[in-house]
């Protein structure tokens, strides 16, 4: 079975760096769904067992962001 180069390198491109939280969490949503989370959870992960703390703290922040209203992370939006 082939797989599209795009998915051969989704795991190390880095999304991360070009997209902040509430960016990263709209487009997850749209692309997963109900399963955005356990996807945002899932990179943090892989970004953890690859030695990327960076990274892994910008999925987590994702993934915390997705209670908080559109658009706005949980910092914005604990602020008021």
């Amino acid at each position: 079975m082939t797989h599209p180069t795009s998915w051969k390198r989704s795991r190390t491109a880095p999304l991360w760096q070009r997209l902040d939280p509430a960016g990263a969490r709209r487009v997850m949503v749209d692309t997963y769904g109900d399963e955005a989370g356990a996807e945002m959870l899932l990179r943090a992960f892989l970004c953890e067992r690859d030695r990327e703390p960076e990274a892994a703290r910008f999925w987590l922040r994702v993934y915390g962001a997705l209670d908080a209203p559109r658009g706005r992370t949980p910092e914005v939006a604990a602020k008021g």
